[in-house]
């Protein structure tokens, strides 16, 4: 399987077909509208056909104006009137008829928003003014014990009569200053406090200004302000109490309103998602070229449906041209893959990094196994491989994710079937319950023979990485650069073989003929990487000091194939959490009230464990292709097929 053929469309029809038309084409779902420009449409055509895309461009405003008003509807109904869903609750299935039937009476709905709107406007209202409420209640709580009306805080003719305040640390200085003068020509009181004020009340009489000054100078002493209160403090905070509770039962009738209204919600979602199609269409009118009375659309569709779209429009639209191309040797066209249902998962991971570009190898066939492969070994326990294979298979038959939910959910079940298998190869049940219950590991126990692990790891990746090699090799063979792949990589696998006999006859004492083949190996493939890699250089010198400089890259292999030591430490993570988790559980077991709280224990923690290390090995297992694997081979920079499809966030759509 690789990247599927694309046909080049070029489409000619009468203005009065064309919604028929894009109706059509968006429920056949295979044909992406490139733009006339992307296609290479002359620049002139641009200018002459300015206003039919600026007035279809008024059009897409408005109904991307209407979605922003049907959302926000939605959103206020959630926020008074959620909606109880379960875990595993499907979409409700519609027709497009019935969508049509509601875009075709969105007027009707979306007088109802309007409604909202005034309702959410309302309840902004009532909010401003609770604010202003609380905050004249925190500015007279300090003040309610005066019992005087604020309008007759004024001097008279022979006396000052203020009220103010002052720091609190310096409240009892400030009264022992008043008393100190001993005069009875002042009177003050001490009222409430803020958070770092005290207020008084002070009458006195003008003659002992000046003494009144000084004091009040030396300690900031601060008037306060009540314009536009009348009466006493304590009858405006309960006047005020009032206003708030009138204020309260007005917002609850508007939520109440609000919630009546939601009757409708059914309604707005379906119109919503005929919104959501229309502006899908809408777009790829913008990107027709167009006069009075034709228009010309340009776009891509699979080779292998080529002929079932062109008869389909045929059979519907009577006055219609369709041309179908194949792309020129150097056109890009969007890329869309194919593959077998255990790859198609992966082509999420690719996607992740980066697209294919048209004319290079699908990677999905040949990295999904690796990624299973090492999604397993880093999970490495065959309870959690089961639980989460019945975990993802439920939500994949329960839920029925589309596009990539639907491949991660995938991924998430290959890779739980490799966490079973490598689980129990290595004999990593529920951390160590395995070794509890006697079930001994298939082949060996990493935890207790690590050298073993970690060299099984180093092999994995040394596999890998010549694997990407070989899909380079095989890529240079394809496209006829033979001497490309002799060079480029065949001598390198000779060199790396030549390596890694030589050193394990050395270290593993295999007999003087294989360190003796390893030598030979590594001697030819360095001379041969030496006089070829620096091929394309003009001077002598050049290409033998480029030749030489190349054999440096024996680094880069060590430091790719080293990488492959996390298969062994986050497989080692899983099994060392899930026995401290066992642990736990036994400790507090062990008393006689202590099984709920073990059962809690395991629970929460082997949990934990799972969606922990179910992470890490997604992200590590992704940066091995990405890094080790895809930089042998992988260019990328394609762009994703795009069809016109319908597309729906509330409901699905029956076939």
């Amino acid at each position: 399987m690789a990247v599927i053929d694309m046909k080049k469309v070029t489409l000619i029809g009468i203005q009065k077909d064309k919604d028929n038309i894009l109706k059509t084409i968006q429920s056949l779902g295979n044909l992406e509208v490139s733009s006339f420009e992307e296609q290479g449409g002359a620049e002139g055509e641009d200018a002459i056909l300015e206003l039919g895309k600026s007035q279809d461009l008024a059009a897409l405003e408005e109904i991307q104006s209407q979605l922003s008003q049907v959302e926000f509807g939605l959103d206020l109904m959630n926020q008074y009137n959620p909606v109880k869903s379960g875990l595993f609750d499907t979409k409700p299935q519609v027709d497009t008829q019935e969508l049509a039937r509601v875009f075709d009476s969105r007027n009707e709905i979306l007088a109802v928003v309007s409604e909202l709107r005034r309702l959410e406007d309302s309840l902004n209202e009532i909010s401003l003014n609770e604010t202003r409420l609380n905050n004249t209640i925190m500015q007279m709580e300090p003040w309610e014990k005066l019992d005087i009306p604020l309008s007759q805080l004024e001097d008279t003719l022979t006396t000052r009569v203020l009220a103010g305040t002052i720091s609190s640390s310096s409240v009892q200085r400030f009264l022992d200053a008043i008393h100190d003068m001993g005069n009875d020509l002042i009177f003050i009181q001490q009222l409430g406090q803020t958070r770092d004020e005290t207020c008084f009340f002070v009458v006195y009489h003008k003659s002992i200004e000046e003494e009144v000054s000084q004091v009040f100078k030396e300690f900031a002493f601060s008037t306060s302000n009540f314009a536009g209160f009348e009466d006493r403090p304590k009858q405006i905070i309960n006047q005020t109490k009032e206003k708030l509770n009138k204020a309260q039962k007005t917002r609850d009738q508007i939520i109440k309103e609000i919630t009546d209204l939601s009757n409708v919600r059914r309604d707005l979602e379906l119109l919503y998602d005929a919104l959501l199609v229309e502006i899908d269409r809408q777009q790829a009118v913008h990107n027709l070229i167009e006069t009075h009375h034709t228009f010309v659309l340009r776009g891509w569709v699979p080779a292998k449906e080529a002929e079932k779209f062109s008869q389909t429009l045929r059979d519907r639209v009577k006055d219609i041209y369709i041309k179908l191309e194949d792309p020129d040797p150097d056109e890009d066209f969007p890329v869309a893959l194919e593959n077998h249902p255990f790859i198609t998962p992966f082509e999420m991971v690719t996607d992740l990094y980066s697209t294919p570009n048209p004319r290079e190898l699908d990677p999905n066939t040949v990295m999904a196994p690796f990624y299973a492969m090492f999604f397993g070994i880093m999970m490495g326990d065959a309870g959690y491989g089961i639980i989460m294979t019945i975990a993802a298979y439920f939500f994949i038959k329960k839920m029925k994710p589309k596009g990539d939910t639907k491949k991660l959910a995938g991924v998430i079940l290959i890779g739980s079937i490799f966490t079973f298998i490598w689980g129990a190869i290595f004999g990593g049940w529920f951390g160590d319950a395995g070794t509890l219950f006697g079930i001994n590991p298939i082949w060996f126990n990493p935890s207790e023979e690590p050298i073993k692990m970690l060299a099984f790891c180093f092999a994995c990746g040394v596999i890998h990485v010549f694997a990407g090699m070989g899909v380079k090799a095989y890529a240079n063979i394809k496209e006829g650069r033979i001497l490309d792949a002799i060079f480029d990589q065949g001598l390198w696998y000779v060199f790396y073989i030549g390596i890694i006999l030589w050193l394990i006859g050395g270290m593993a004492g295999l007999g003087q003929a294989l360190t003796q083949a390893g030598k030979i190996m590594t001697i030819a493939g360095a001379v041969g990487l030496v006089l070829t890699q620096g091929r394309d250089k003009k001077n002598i010198f050049a290409k033998f000091f480029s030749g030489a400089l190349s054999l440096y890259d024996v680094t880069g292999f060590l430091s790719d194939v080293l990488s492959y030591s996390r298969l062994f430490a986050l497989g080692l993570t899983t099994g060392v959490i899930g026995t401290v988790m066992n642990q736990l559980g036994a400790m507090v077991g062990a008393k006689w009230y202590g099984w709920i709280l073990a059962a809690a224990i395991l629970i929460v923690g082997h949990g934990f464990n799972i969606v922990i290390n179910l992470l890490g090995a997604f992200v590590h297992s992704s940066r091995l292709q990405y890094i080790e694997f895809y930089g042998k081979f992988f260019e990328g920079g394609g762009k994703a097929f795009r069809p016109l499809r319908i597309r729906t966030k509330y409901t699905d759509i029956n076939n």
